[in-house]
């Protein structure tokens, strides 16, 4: 008899491959990490983990009076704290704890700044691992909710791997802000939904038809899938709570995201809608609620108010014109992310497909993005100051990312002239990822905005913009990153060409350290050994199988 190929979907392990694509960019992100503080918001957001750590406290050391980015603020009894959200600090607690155990022995040189706020050493390095291992959790995360939105394994791999490779996240994975945890959360607030959707919804193909016995047994499985589904809801509802915990600003985020929990509710396949979206609503609402409590004490604790958050005047200064904030974080050359992460077109280009595949997703992402948008466009620091691209699209990332899915779906079908520009935006996307990472982007100097007038100034001016600065720098930087890591170029702890612009911000270069270089080795070795298992795994396994056989078709 006449032989067929059979593709047996089930054989692939999801969660072994999320596992593995998870730990892979973990100890990539590790590997890349700069081990260094340089702004003000990882100074005391670190302060905040070691008061709490230490000392059962939220104080923080930094000086009130200091007019740069690491000011304190004053609150109850004069104490001085942090004005950034708590979830970065809570996160960050097992990693601070264990910095002094694991990497003492390294013996780096810790340094602080003139009034006494940690630069460098053991806790810095330790700490900002925090994100390392956050930035691993939402690459695989991503891929799980590109899996239950009905995508073949091979395709979300590719699609967790270019939001993990080839967007901002890359850099800001190697850093202590919590722009990454932002992003965990909303990727997470985001499966549970999905999963949730899927466990209480019916096929369409039963929709239409009430009476029939299918339609039936798939209204039975539903109920009986609810209590999973109910877990499902509480995993979005938490995750939602961190993230505003994490920046309360993205209490807007909450409102679409709200709505879509609402329209499980009500498109549930059972009769008593109303009933059901209300418990639907409790469940997500209650687990995000208790973040809620927590926010409400933390402000209390510090300035005898739930709701006062420490950023004051500062957090109602929102005087941008909404076309210079919103342009100038989509197309500028200056922060649009189209310039930092052109992979994002890919999904524009892929909502539409999205939107036929799962209505719901589709227009959750889109509510999402649109809220976001348009309340940081108009913020008085909108660019997010001195830093690589537009920071505070960052979180927004897996949700631009998911629908590139559709784009993968389609590759080998589409045009040779589809397939190569296909090619070229991702080929694109990873060099402009890789700059900040193999280049000392704070090093570069003018061509690093800080200020808003300055930004503004620059925004349209593709010449001397900081991605083409880095770019031009990158061949250098990539050369000097390989000997280094070969073995062919010495790294000392007094050489000061280490801090030049084609030096690689890892923490090695940093710290003149050879321990951190072989570090780096290993964390490379990791990371590509478990990304090619994880690819191998998610390829789609196929078998012989008889031509009257009436197993599972390809």
């Amino acid at each position: 008899m006449k032989l067929r190929a059979t593709v047996r979907p089930s054989s692939n392990p999801i969660r072994l491959v999320a596992l593995l694509l998870g730990f892979a960019f973990s100890a990539f992100y590790a590997g890349t990490s700069r081990g260094v503080f340089v702004f003000g918001d990882d100074i005391l957001m670190q302060q905040v983990t070691a008061s709490i750590w230490e000392r059962g406290e939220v104080t923080v050391a930094s000086p009130h009076w200091r007019g740069d980015n690491a000011r304190s603020i004053l609150g109850l009894e004069h104490n001085r704290y942090a004005k950034y959200g708590l979830g970065q600090s809570i996160v960050a607690l097992p990693f601070y704890g264990a910095s002094h155990r694991l990497f003492d022995r390294l013996e780096l040189t810790t340094t602080s700044d003139r009034v006494g706020n940690l630069r460098s050493g053991p806790e810095v390095f330790g700490t900002g691992l925090t994100n390392a291992a956050i930035g691993g959790a939402t690459v695989a995360v991503t891929f799980l909710v590109a899996v239950e939105l009905g995508f073949p394994l091979l395709v979300a791999l590719m699609t967790a791997f270019c939001l993990g490779a080839a967007t901002l996240l890359a850099h800001y994975a190697s850093t202590f802000l919590s722009e990454p945890l932002s992003a965990l959360c909303l990727a997470a607030a985001v499966l549970g939904l999905v999963r949730a959707e899927n466990m209480f919804q019916r096929p369409r193909a039963a929709q239409g038809d009430q009476g029939n016995a299918s339609a039936r047994k798939e209204e039975r499985a539903s109920v009986s899938n609810a209590p999973a589904g109910h877990a499902w809801l509480a995993l979005s509802g938490f995750s939602a709570g961190l993230l505003v915990a994490t920046k309360v600003a993205f209490i807007v985020v909450v409102i679409p995201m709200a709505a879509w929990v609402a329209y499980l509710g009500w498109t549930f396949p059972t009769t008593g809608r109303v009933r059901i979206l209300v418990k639907h609503f409790l469940y997500w609402i209650f687990f995000f609620a208790l973040w809620l409590v927590g926010i409400a004490a933390y402000n209390y604790l510090r300035f005898g108010t739930v709701f006062e958050t420490g950023y004051g005047k500062e957090g109602g200064m929102f005087s941008t014109p909404l076309f210079v904030g919103l342009s100038g974080l989509l197309v500028t050359p200056a922060k649009g992310i189209v310039w930092y992460s052109p992979i994002v077109l890919l999904g524009v280009a892929g909502w539409p497909g999205l939107r036929r595949r799962r209505e719901a997703c589709a227009w959750g992402i889109l509510g999402m993005s649109v809220a976001w948008l348009l309340l940081i466009s108009r913020y008085y620091q909108w660019y997010g100051g001195g830093c690589w691209g537009p920071r505070f699209v960052v979180p927004l990332l897996p949700l631009w990312i998911l629908p590139s899915a559709e784009i993968f779906a389609r590759f080998r079908a589409a045009s040779w002239f589809r397939r190569a520009v296909i090619v070229a935006v991702v080929l694109g996307s990873l060099a402009v990822s890789a700059a900040p990472l193999l280049t000392s982007f704070d090093q570069i100097g003018s061509a690093l905005a800080t200020s808003r007038s300055e930004v503004e100034a620059t925004s349209w001016q593709l010449e001397g913009s900081v991605p083409a600065h880095a770019l031009a720098l990158l061949p250098r930087s990539t050369l000097r990153t390989v000997e280094l890591m070969v073995g062919r170029l010495p790294v000392h702890a007094d050489d000061p060409s280490r801090f030049g612009p084609t030096m690689p911000d890892f923490a090695f270069a940093h710290y003149g350290s050879h321990a951190l270089l072989d570090w780096t080795r290993g964390c490379f070795l990791i990371a590509g050994s478990l990304l090619a298992i994880a690819a191998a795994l998610a390829r789609p396994r196929v078998t012989p199988a008889l031509a009257g056989d009436d197993g599972p078709q390809g």
